[in-house]
C-alpha cells in the first residue's frame, strides 16, 4: 500500500469542495468556533477578526514598568488591547511588563483596587512607565450595609463610618477608641488599665429597660455576636455603625439596639508591600482620689462626735504620736495608695503585615503583639509574680481567590492570644481594700516581717497585692471563614449568589496560686522593746493550686441570591438570605443544664432597593427570625422596613445651584426590629428547683414544714419584644464637597418589652423571682444626630474639621408596676433607670427651722441636710421620693476633630465630650464617714469640705460630721449627693513627620518612613475632678482611668 503524503495546505481542499460563493461563510464559521465573538455585531472586518488584523500589522516590542501614585512597583497589572477581551500578559515582582503589539495600538492597564488606565503607543517610545490611581472614588461611593454594600448615593439608611487611622491609639480595647468620634453612638468607660473591659456602647443612646440587652449586635466579617474590643485597629478595613430601621430591620431579632459592623483588611493586588509599626508608651492615672493621713482621720472621727454632743475617742497625745511617727508599728500612719501604687506603667504595640497578589488572587497577612503593665507595686517572690499585666498576640490572614471571572473564594482566620496576670485578690477589689483599711490601724509590714491584721476589718491591702498569690488567664480566640461569591450572569445580567461559613473556637484556661499568710496585731512592746504580737489570722504560708477551663463554639452559616442591574434610568437591587447561627457555651459560668443548651438563631432576609435616574430612592427589607424562647406558636418573628429617598440635587431645577451645593438628599426611614433575649431561657416552660422549697401544714401552733421542689419560674405566654423606629435624614455637601453636613432626627417606640410581672400580688403564690415574664414593658426615646465635617486639601498640605454631637431622652412609658402610694413615685413618664431620692433643700441653720420643719430620724441638728416634704404629712420617709438627677450615661454626647498637615509634618487634635450626666456620690467606705467606727474604713480628703459652726453660711460638700455612734438622715439618697459630671476632654493628640526625601528612602528600601508622638487622655475639664468624671457613680473603687504618652514610627517597605 502506497504511504499518503502529509497535506501542506489542509485547509485549501476544504475550500475546494465548496462553492466559491459559500467559501467566505465556511472561514467565517470556522473562524468564530476558535474566537466567540459577536459576528453579527461587528461592523468592519478587523472586529470581526482581530487576531487576523494583528497579525497582519507590523508587530513591535514595547517593555516598562508600573507603578503606583507612591512610586511603588506593582505586580500582577494585567495587561490588554484596547478592544481585545484576552490579555496579553501581566506584570511581574519588579512591576515590569513586555508585550509584542502593534506599534498603534493602546495598552490597557487593570489592577484591582486601581483605576484602570489606558496608553496609547508610539514608536518613539518602546519603553514607557506608567502610573495607577488607586480607586478611591469606588470606595467612599459605596458604603457597608446589613449584608452587603450599596452605593453612597442610593442610600436610604443611616449609617456611621470611621477610619482605621482613628482607631490606632495606643489602648487595649477597641471600644474606647470610638467614644465622641460617631454621630449617634454614646460610649461610657467605668474603667481603665490592663484587663479592663472597654467602653459600654450604645447606639443613640438607652432604648429599653435593663431586663433585656442594651448594646449594639457586633458583627466581625459577616459573623454576628463576635468581640471587638481584641481587634488589631490595624487590621481594620471598615468600622460602620446601623442606626435606623431600614439599616437594621434585616438583621430581625437581633437588630433593635444598632449594629456594629466590622471587616477587617483584604488583600491588594501587586507587589508585596510590608508595613511595620512600632509604639511604646507611658501610662498614668487621669485621676486618683486622695486619702486622709492618720492624724487627720482622727480629728475628723472626733469631730464627729463631739458635733453630737459625745466625748472624743483619741486624746491629743495619741494623735501626736501618730503624726511624729515615734513608733511606725504601733502608731502607724499610712497612705495606702503611695504604698500599692507606683507613678507609671507602660504599654507598647507593634504590628506587621504584608499585602499583595495579582488578579488571580490576594493575599493580606498581619501578626500584631499589645503589651501593658498596671500600676501595682509588687515584690520579687521566687515562687510567683504578681503583677498586673496583660499580653495579646493577634493574627490575621485573609486570601482572595478568582477561580475564574465568575467565581470567588474567600478565606480568612484571624484569632489572638492573651495572657492576663493579676494578684489573687483581683485587680479592683485592691482598690476596695484601700478604702476600706484605716491608715492608723495597722503597719504595711511591722518591723520585724510579720504581717499585720485586725480581727473584724478588711485584710491588709499591700498583703493582699503582693502575698496572696496569683491568677492567670490564658484566652485562645480562633475565628474562621469562607466564602464563595458566584456570578450567575449567564442566567440574568447582575444576579450573583452567595455563600459563607464560619467556625469560631474559644479556650480559656484559669490558673490560680493562692494563699493567707500568718497575720498578727502588736499590743505593745515588751521591756526589751520587742513586739507583742498576737495571732489574728493562723493562715498558711503554703500557695493552694487551682485550675478552671472553659470553652465556646459558635458555628455560622449563610447563604443568598444578590441582584443588582441597571435599565437606563433605572437600578433595581435585590437580596434573599437565609442565616443560622449555633453557638454552645461551655464557660466558668454556665451554672446549670438550660444555660448549657446550644443557642441558635435562625432567619430568613430579604431586601428590594430601586431607584430611578439617581433621583427618586426606594428601599424595603424585612426579616422573618426564630427564638427558642416562645412557644411554637410564637416561635417566629416578621420584621420590616421602609425607606424612602430624594437626591434634590439631582434634579433639573436645581442645576443653577450646582456651583455651591454640590449633593443635596432628604431621606426617611420606618420600620421593625425586634428582641428576644432576657437573661431567662424558654420562657413558655414552668422551671422547677430540687431545693428551697419550704411548705408548712396545719393551723397556727402545730404546724410540720416539709422542704421540696419549687417553682423557680413559671411559664408566660410570651411573644416579641418589638422596637418601631423613625429616622428622617438630611445631607448637604458644600463647594466641592469640602464642606459636608448630615442631620437625623429619630424617634422610637418598644413595646411589649419581656419583663417580669410584679404586679401580680403575692398572696397569689407567687414572689418577685418566680412570677412569669409578660409583654408589658414599653418605652420612648428620641434625639438628633449631627455631623459636620470640613475638608481643605491644598498644594502643600491639608487642613479638616469634623464635629459629631447626639443628643436622645428617653422615658419609660410602661413598666406595670403596682400603683404607687402618691403620682410623682410613679417611675413611668421618667427616664429609663431614672434615680429617684429625696430633695433637699439646703442644710439646717437655725433650731427653730428644725423644729417648723418636717420630722427627720435619728439625731437632727444645724448643719444636717434638710430634706422637702412632697406628700406634706410632716414626716421624711420614702413616700417623699422622687425622680431626682439625669442619670450616669450622658443625654448629651460630642466630639470635635481637629487635623492638618503641611509638606511632611502633621497634626491633629480630638475633644471628646459628654453633657446633662451627673454622678451619685454613693454611701460606703471612704465617703461615708465613719460608717464602721473609729478602726475600720478609710476617707478621702472631701471630707475636709464639712460644714464649720465657725462659717455656717459656707457651701460645702459635707454636712455636720457625725459617726456610726449617731443615726442621721445626712446619707440618704438625696439631691444633695448627685454632682454634675459633664465633662470635655482631650481624647488624643498626635504630632508627626512623613520622611518624603527618596534618596536616602531608597537606600534603605523603604517607601515611606513616619514617625510621631501621641497621647491619650491628656487633660479633662469637668466641675467633678475627684475621680475621672466617666466613671461615674460610685466611691471612685475601680481602676482609674489611664493616661498615655506614646512614641511611634511606621514603616512601608519595598
Amino acid at each position: 500500500m502506497k504511504k499518503g503524503k502529509p497535506i501542506k495546505k489542509p485547509m485549501s481542499n476544504v475550500f475546494k469542495l465548496v462553492p466559491k460563493w459559500g467559501q467566505v461563510s465556511v472561514a467565517t464559521l470556522l473562524i468564530s468556533s476558535m474566537c466567540p465573538i459577536d459576528v453579527l455585531g461587528a461592523t468592519n472586518i478587523s472586529e470581526l477578526f482581530p487576531n487576523v488584523s494583528m497579525i497582519a500589522q507590523q508587530q513591535t516590542v514595547f517593555t516598562g514598568t508600573v507603578k503606583d501614585a507612591n512610586g511603588n512597583l506593582l505586580q500582577g497589572v494585567t495587561i490588554s488591547v484596547k478592544g481585545q477581551t484576552k490579555a496579553l500578559t501581566s506584570t511581574d515582582a519588579n512591576g515590569r511588563f513586555v508585550a509584542e503589539v502593534p506599534s498603534n495600538a493602546t495598552l490597557v492597564f487593570k489592577l484591582v483596587g486601581f483605576e484602570f488606565l489606558e496608553v496609547p503607543l508610539s514608536e518613539n517610545e518602546k519603553d514607557i512607565t506608567v502610573t495607577l490611581n488607586e480607586d478611591l472614588a469606588g470606595i467612599d461611593e459605596v458604603v457597608v450595609v446589613g449584608f452587603g454594600t450599596q452605593k453612597k448615593e442610593s442610600n436610604v439608611g443611616s449609617q456611621a463610618t470611621i477610619k482605621r487611622e482613628e482607631l490606632k491609639v495606643p489602648v487595649a480595647n477597641l471600644t474606647t477608641a470610638i467614644a465622641g468620634r460617631l454621630a449617634g453612638v454614646v460610649a461610657t468607660q467605668r474603667s481603665g488599665g490592663p484587663g479592663s473591659g472597654g467602653a459600654n456602647l450604645f447606639v443613640r443612646g438607652v432604648s429599653t429597660f435593663a431586663s433585656s440587652p442594651q448594646s449594639p449586635l457586633l458583627i466581625v466579617d459577616g459573623v454576628p455576636d463576635r468581640d471587638i474590643n481584641n481587634i488589631d485597629p490595624e487590621d481594620i478595613e471598615s468600622f460602620t455603625i446601623l442606626k435606623d430601621a431600614t439599616a437594621t430591620a434585616v438583621y430581625g431579632t437581633r437588630g433593635a439596639n444598632g449594629v456594629i459592623i466590622i471587616n477587617t483588611r483584604k488583600g491588594k493586588a501587586g507587589k508585596p508591600t510590608i508595613s511595620a509599626e512600632l509604639q511604646q508608651g507611658i501610662t498614668g492615672f487621669t485621676y486618683l482620689p486622695e486619702f486622709v493621713d492618720g492624724p487627720t482621720f482622727m480629728e475628723l472621727f472626733n469631730e464627729g462626735l463631739t458635733m453630737r454632743g459625745k466625748q472624743p475617742f483619741y486624746t491629743p497625745e495619741r494623735i501626736e504620736l501618730h503624726r511624729t511617727g515615734a513608733d511606725p508599728d504601733l502608731y502607724p500612719n499610712v497612705n495606702w495608695y503611695d504604698v500599692l501604687f507606683k507613678n507609671n506603667a507602660t504599654n507598647n504595640r507593634a504590628n506587621v503585615n504584608i499585602t499583595g497578589g495579582a488578579d488571580i488572587a490576594q493575599y493580606y497577612l498581619s501578626l500584631g503583639y499589645y503589651n501593658e503593665t498596671g500600676q501595682f507595686k509588687t515584690e520579687d517572690i521566687d515562687t510567683y509574680n504578681s503583677a498586673l499585666k496583660e499580653d495579646r498576640f493577634n493574627f490575621t490572614s485573609n486570601l482572595t481567590v478568582n477561580v475564574t471571572p465568575n467565581t470567588k473564594i474567600d478565606f480568612g482566620i484571624n484569632g489572638f492570644l492573651k495572657n492576663y496576670n493579676e494578684p489573687a485578690r483581683g485587680r479592683d477589689y485592691i482598690f476596695a481594700l484601700a478604702t476600706q483599711t484605716s491608715p492608723h490601724v495597722i503597719p504595711v509590714q511591722y518591723s520585724d516581717g510579720s504581717w499585720p491584721f485586725v480581727k473584724g476589718a478588711t485584710e491588709n491591702p499591700y498583703k493582699a497585692l503582693t502575698q496572696s498569690g496569683i491568677n492567670n488567664r490564658y484566652d485562645n480566640v480562633v475565628r474562621s471563614n469562607l466564602r464563595l461569591t458566584q456570578q450567575l450572569g449567564f442566567l440574568t445580567e447582575g444576579l450573583s449568589a452567595n455563600g459563607l461559613f464560619a467556625f469560631d473556637a474559644t479556650v480559656q484556661s484559669v490558673l490560680s496560686r493562692v494563699r493567707n499568710l500568718p497575720s498578727y496585731f502588736a499590743e505593745g512592746r515588751d521591756d526589751e522593746g520587742n513586739l507583742i504580737l498576737n495571732l489574728t489570722d493562723a493562715g498558711s504560708p503554703d500557695l493552694n493550686f487551682g485550675l478552671g477551663r472553659s470553652s465556646s463554639r459558635r458555628l455560622y452559616a449563610e447563604a443568598s441570591l444578590n441582584y443588582n442591574r441597571a435599565f437606563g434610568d433605572h437600578e433595581v437591587g435585590g437580596l434573599l438570605l437565609f442565616n443560622q447561627t449555633d453557638f454552645s457555651d461551655a464557660a466558668s459560668n454556665v451554672g446549670s443544664y438550660q444555660a448549657a443548651i446550644p443557642y441558635r438563631n435562625r432567619n430568613l432576609v430579604g431586601r428590594a432597593t430601586y431607584a430611578y435616574n439617581r433621583k427618586y430612592l426606594f428601599e424595603s427589607n424585612f426579616s422573618y427570625s426564630g427564638s427558642d424562647n416562645f412557644t411554637p406558636n410564637n416561635r417566629f418573628g416578621l420584621f420590616s422596613s421602609v425607606g424612602l429617598g430624594w437626591v434634590i440635587s439631582n434634579e433639573a431645577f436645581f442645576e443653577p445651584l450646582k456651583d455651591h451645593i454640590d449633593h443635596l438628599k432628604l431621606r426617611y426611614s420606618y420600620g421593625s426590629s425586634g428582641n428576644s433575649n432576657t437573661g431567662n431561657r424558654f420562657l413558655y416552660l414552668t422551671r422547677f428547683g430540687q431545693s428551697g422549697g419550704s411548705y408548712n401544714f396545719g393551723i397556727p401552733g402545730s404546724q410540720r414544714g416539709f422542704t421540696g421542689y419549687v417553682e423557680s419560674l413559671m411559664r408566660g405566654d410570651v411573644t416579641w419584644e418589638t422596637s418601631y423606629r423613625h429616622n428622617i435624614g438630611f445631607e448637604i455637601n458644600l463647594f466641592n464637597s469640602e464642606l459636608q453636613f448630615i442631620a437625623e432626627l429619630f424617634k422610637e417606640d418598644r413595646e411589649g418589652i419581656l419583663m417580669q410581672g410584679l404586679d401580680i400580688p403575692y398572696v397569689s403564690g407567687y414572689n418577685s423571682g418566680n412570677v412569669p415574664y409578660k409583654n408589658i414593658g414599653e418605652t420612648a426615646n428620641k434625639g438628633i444626630d449631627l455631623t459636620l465635617e470640613y475638608n481643605k486639601q491644598m498644594t502643600n498640605g491639608f487642613f479638616m474639621a469634623r464635629g459629631t454631637m447626639n443628643y436622645n431622652s428617653n422615658r419609660a412609658v410602661k413598666d406595670n408596676l403596682p400603683p404607687w402610694a402618691f403620682p410623682y413615685l410613679n417611675r413611668e413618664g421618667h427616664r429609663i433607670s431614672q434615680r429617684f431620692g429625696y430633695i433637699d433643700q439646703g442644710l439646717f441653720k437655725t433650731d427653730e427651722e428644725i423644729a417648723n420643719s418636717a420630722s427627720q430620724a435619728g439625731d437632727v441638728r444645724v448643719g444636717d441636710i434638710r430634706y422637702k416634704d412632697l406628700n406634706g404629712d410632716g414626716i421624711i420617709n420614702s413616700n417623699d421620693q422622687t425622680a431626682i438627677g439625669y442619670g450616669s450615661t450622658p443625654l448629651l454626647t460630642y466630639g470635635i476633630t481637629l487635623g492638618g498637615g503641611f509638606k511632611g509634618f502633621d497634626m491633629s487634635l480630638f475633644f471628646q465630650g459628654a453633657g446633662m450626666v451627673d454622678l451619685n456620690y454613693a454611701s460606703g467606705f471612704a465617703v461615708t464617714p465613719f460608717s464602721q467606727g473609729a478602726t475600720y474604713g478609710n476617707m478621702y480628703t472631701n471630707l475636709l469640705d464639712r460644714w464649720d459652726p465657725n462659717n455656717p453660711d459656707k457651701e460645702t460638700l459635707y454636712p455636720r460630721l457625725s459617726t456610726n455612734e449617731t443615726v442621721t438622715t445626712n446619707y440618704y439618697g438625696s439631691t444633695y449627693w448627685l454632682h454634675r459630671s459633664d465633662f470635655l476632654r482631650l481624647k488624643q493628640a498626635e504630632f508627626g513627620y512623613n520622611f518624603t526625601e527618596r534618596s536616602w528612602l531608597d537606600r534603605i528600601g523603604v517607601s515611606k518612613f513616619r514617625i510621631y508622638v501621641n497621647g491619650t487622655n491628656l487633660f479633662t475639664v469637668s466641675k467633678w475632678d475627684f475621680w475621672d468624671p466617666e466613671m461615674g457613680d460610685g466611691r471612685g473603687t475601680a481602676y482609674p482611668i489611664t493616661r498615655v504618652y506614646n512614641m511611634g514610627i511606621r514603616l512601608n517597605f519595598k
